[in-house]
């Protein structure tokens, strides 16, 4: 009888286990950007012939595009991840000028196999620029018969942003208030903004975090059906 009522508690415990077990699983499962070379919102006086990202936990897949300043993919070879280090992925990349270099990234996690993806951006400064002599002021005769400007003041900002980045959020298209409020305006009735939200504190990529807000609110829809 003793044994009987072992193996139920065992069962019991395994199928608490799977209940809640998942749910905090999925929680951290997501494998989150822990650096990278050149990191995020930096400035390099070169482009680098590759890109290094460091992630919170070990990876089993990878693929990493970079946008170059002139707006085509720079990147030279498919990504990899360190075989010794799986925290590691490595991109090889060709120079495009200086400016802004975007990277976007999808991996998915060497333990449970969650996907997640995320974005950030460094900058390529290059030698200084030759200044440009200003043009010479118009003459008086110009001036007076120059038309008036018609011109119209620009328009009020939906969103003021203070320009500071949210600690936790390495993906730069939501990294700021602004950019998430513009995102929740743009997916309104779509998404379940607290899980939008949530999401996206938890490290999840702008991609993730959109699917797991869009399936939350169709959830929730759907239990609203009488």
């Amino acid at each position: 009888m003793f044994s009987g009522r072992l193996r139920a508690l065992a069962a019991c415990t395994l199928a608490l286990g799977t209940l809640f077990g998942f749910g905090l699983g999925s929680a951290f499962a997501h494998v989150q950007y822990a650096g990278s070379t050149p990191s995020a919102n930096s400035t390099v006086q070169s482009a680098p012939s590759s890109l290094q990202i460091t992630y919170t936990e070990e990876v089993s897949d990878i693929k990493i595009s970079v946008t170059g300043p002139r707006g085509g993919e720079v990147t030279t070879s498919p990504a990899t991840f360190n075989l010794e280090n799986r925290h590691q992925a490595n991109v090889s990349m060709k120079d495009d000028g200086p400016g802004t270099y975007t990277v976007l990234w999808h991996n998915v996690s060497g333990d449970d196999g969650d996907p997640n993806d995320g974005q950030f951006a460094f900058t390529v400064a290059g030698e200084a620029s030759t200044v440009t002599p200003a043009p010479a002021p118009a003459s008086s005769a110009q001036t007076t018969n120059a038309l008036p400007s018609t011109a119209q003041a620009p328009a009020t900002p939906v969103c003021v942003d203070n320009g500071l980045r949210t600690p936790g959020i390495t993906d730069s298209r939501v990294d700021t208030f602004c950019k998430r409020e513009a995102t929740r305006q743009k997916y309104a009735g779509q998404i379940d903004v607290a899980s939008f939200n949530a999401a996206l504190a938890d490290g999840e990529g702008l991609e993730s975090a959109l699917a797991d807000a869009m399936a939350a609110f169709q959830s929730e829809q759907t239990h609203k059906k009488p």
